[in-house]
């Protein structure tokens, strides 16, 4: 039914975590098919706003090259379309959509809140403001309006994509200086709710190490270790990707703030002691890494040599696997021809989801290579042909002498520089 201006009344439009209007207190469903091309259009539309989009754009951006015999007469009944499903779904007879010169923009007759838009304002406003309270609540305002990615539903369109990387850098923004204004006044609940809820929209951008610092700064470290178990894990097996470098700097602070109460010495002997199995010794990759450092630095005092065994997880043609699934289970095949094809004393473990590493004590080169060749061997017994494994090695001795060979010429570097400014400085006295 036509409706006079005044009777207009707001268009709310959510575009961030999913599609929905409502209108007078009510939501309006657009039709069964939430991807409809007439859909696909208003959006396209309302991200751009005043300053509005070509015909030629959105023919682009809304149908494939084949999908096209006459640009012209589908754009015009894509409009019709569009116009008549808003009256049918109970909102006012307006154009919704116009023409201003050459470009089309959101038609001014029907006021309109999109969520998007006042996320970018906020956002740029608090950009500008100089006092940090401020600046938070404007930030804080930002980021109760951003529910989740723009428009899931279309999240392969190119336009989406394009869009969506530009709100995401405001949303990173948003997330640390809310954060950390929320460290400086010790409000760690807030501080902890900012990074859950980022790391709830984006679990692949490492939010939740900064939600394990939260949880350090409420001294609730055993939580913080529970969520850092299942970060690790979920990188590791969904990302194939190792934990980042402040997930390890969390994974230091907690190790050094979780306690047990005090004990005897035999009941502490008890809980350290091992379980009875054969093959090598499996941790996760930070305790992995504090072995490394510990058989680096008794390696002069002991005599031991130490190799670095990297085992790469690769298809019959050598190259990664393409399929998830697949590579999951060569990966898991891979952990367990590992584990029986080494020592007790050796010590491994899964670097990203093809990747393993071993911590070979009192080997050699050759040793690296026959230990290669077995895991290689006990690999293909489970799988047969369908996977391989590429090695690298290094000895640790030679990784020490490197890095001590690197920090020479660094000081070296530093002197010359001090030399060269010391003669400037005499120069010019």
């Amino acid at each position: 039914m036509a409706m006079s201006d005044s009777e207009i009344g707001t268009l709310h439009v959510t575009l961030l975590g999913g599609f929905s209007l409502n209108y007078a207190g009510d939501e309006v469903v657009l039709g069964r098919n939430t991807g409809a091309k007439f859909t696909q259009l208003l959006q396209l539309v309302w991200l751009h706003g005043e300053k509005g989009i070509s015909k030629p754009e959105i023919v682009r951006d809304l149908y494939d090259a084949d999908e096209l015999s006459n640009p012209n007469n589908s754009f015009n009944n894509l409009i019709f379309q569009m116009r008549k499903q808003m009256v049918a779904a109970g909102l006012p007879k307006e154009d919704y959509v116009v023409k201003r010169g050459k470009i089309y923009i959101p038609d001014p007759r029907v006021p309109l809140e999109i969520d998007t838009e006042k996320f970018k304002e906020l956002c740029s406003r608090a950009e500008k403001e100089s006092d940090p309270a401020t600046k938070n609540e404007l930030y804080t305002k930002a980021l109760e309006l951003y529910r989740g990615e723009l428009l899931p539903e279309s999240y392969t369109k190119t336009w989406v994509i394009t869009e969506s990387v530009i709100l995401r850098d405001l949303f990173d923004e948003a997330v640390h200086c809310v954060g950390d204004y929320a460290r400086d006044q010790k409000d760690y609940d807030t501080m902890y709710r900012t990074y859950e809820k980022a790391a709830r929209i984006y679990p692949d951008s490492d939010w939740q190490a900064y939600q394990i610092d939260a949880l350090i700064c409420k001294e609730e470290y055993r939580q913080a270790y529970q969520l850092y178990d299942r970060t690790v894990h979920f990188y590791s097996e969904e990302m194939g990707l190792p934990p980042s470098a402040k997930m390890l700097e969390n994974y230091r602070k907690m190790s050094q703030k979780l306690t047990s109460p005090a004990s005897r010495l035999n009941e502490i002997q008890s809980s350290l002691q091992e379980d009875p199995v054969s093959g090598a010794y499996y941790c996760a990759y930070p305790s992995f890494i504090d072995t490394y450092h510990v058989l680096e630095r008794n390696m002069e005092r002991t005599g031991y040599s130490v190799f670095l065994l990297l085992c790469t997880l690769v298809d019959y043609e050598g190259k990664p696997f393409a399929n998830k699934e697949k590579l999951r289970e060569r990966s898991e095949a891979l952990r367990a021809a590992i584990g029986i094809s080494l020592r007790r004393g050796d010590i491994y473990t899964k670097y990203s989801a093809s990747q393993y590493l071993v911590l070979l004590v009192g080997s050699s080169k050759e040793g690296c290579d026959v230990v290669a060749r077995r895991i290689s061997h006990k690999l293909k017994e489970q799988v047969g042909t369908r996977a391989d494994v590429n090695y690298s090695n290094v000895s640790l001795a030679d990784l020490s002498h490197m890095k001590q060979g690197q920090a020479v010429t660094l000081r070296e570097e530093n002197r010359e520089k001090q030399r060269e400014t010391e003669a400037c400085d005499g120069k010019s006295q």
